[in-house]
């Protein structure tokens, strides 16, 4: 793993890999394994996956000694391409200095040197400001990892929303405002969208992910508003919406929470939606450091760089509504 460079300042961290590897699992949909995850990429990778056609290789036997060979077997393949982002980051310490000292209960000097390590028991200002940098990096990925309609990073609007929205196979519902007297009715048009092989491989085939529908918190909190009536988890809440320890399912099918744009909902499995990265491997740095001229002593400067985007392989198992 690449290694965290500090100049003259007391942040430290085991190394890059653990930075950036928080960042991912505070993303919501990397957290909770929603997406499969391809790392070390650096450029374009490509995805295979073989397909029986069918599902089937039987044939009758008229036992006749006739050989009729079929191939049903194809291999597709689907390239992915990383998108460049880069980290620039600057910060006047001594803004927050006086605010910080209030709120650690303690004496701070005014030079750098005098900050507490993060290594002491307490957090130092500089660890306060990675973590929220760290925070800020997870909202970004979530955001690269869907796009759509304002959720964009950096100018760039290419993730899985924009994909489906692009694709002339992807299965396209038109949507609506979607509120708390609609919702149920909106999800039913999702779920009915969805291809039988997509329900059949959660199903029916243990090796393969579940398909699940993909909400924003605006329309999850419609879909918990609309079901309010009832009273406890682990029931039938109507013949198609069931609760269970605190998730909810449509038919069967779990509705997750995801940083998609307003009034978007999508269906997949995991198995077909992948996230490509570098931050795992040793190419990528954060680096951290103040200034070295007097005028600039106090400010911290931040720099830093990876590669990802998002996308699904089979663009006809993919539902979209918006």
């Amino acid at each position: 793993m690449a290694n965290l460079i500090n100049n003259q300042i007391t942040y430290t961290v085991k190394n890059n890999g653990e930075w950036f590897y928080k960042s991912l699992k505070k993303a919501h949909t990397l957290a909770n394994d929603y997406i499969r995850v391809i790392p070390n990429v650096t450029k374009d990778v490509k995805i295979h996956k073989l397909v029986m056609a069918n599902n089937t290789v039987s044939q009758v036997d008229n036992r006749d000694c006739a050989w009729s060979p079929v191939q049903r077997i194809t291999l597709n393949e689907a390239t992915f391409s990383v998108k460049n982002f880069k980290i620039n980051e600057e910060q006047c310490m001594e803004e927050l200095d006086s605010i910080w000292s209030e709120m650690q209960y303690r004496e701070i000097g005014a030079t750098k040197d005098q900050w507490p390590a993060a290594t002491d028991g307490n957090e130092s200002l500089e660890s306060a400001v990675m973590f929220h940098l760290q925070n800020a990096l997870s909202q970004d990925l979530e955001r690269i990892i869907w796009g759509g309609s304002g959720n964009t990073v950096a100018g760039i609007q290419d993730g899985i929303v924009d994909k489906a929205l692009a694709s002339g196979n992807t299965i396209k519902i038109t949507g609506q405002t979607i509120d708390a007297a609609n919702v149920l009715g909106e999800i039913q048009k999702v779920y009915d969208a969805i291809p039988n092989v997509v329900l059949n491989d959660g199903e029916f085939d243990p090796e393969k992910a579940p398909v699940k529908i993909f909400v924003n918190m605006d329309i999850m909190r419609y879909l918990r508003q609309a079901l309010s009536t009832v009273p406890t988890n682990n029931q039938v809440i109507l013949p198609s919406f069931a609760i269970e320890a605190g998730k909810i399912y449509y038919m069967g099918i779990e509705i997750v929470v995801v940083g998609l744009p307003a009034n978007t909902m999508i269906a997949a499995s995991k198995d077909n939606l992948v996230f490509v990265t570098d931050l795992l491997s040793d190419t990528q740095e954060i680096r951290a450091q103040f200034g070295n001229d007097l005028k600039d002593e106090a400010m911290l400067y931040i720099k830093g760089a990876y590669r990802a985007n998002a996308g699904f392989i089979f663009d006809d198992e993919v539902v979209i509504y918006s």
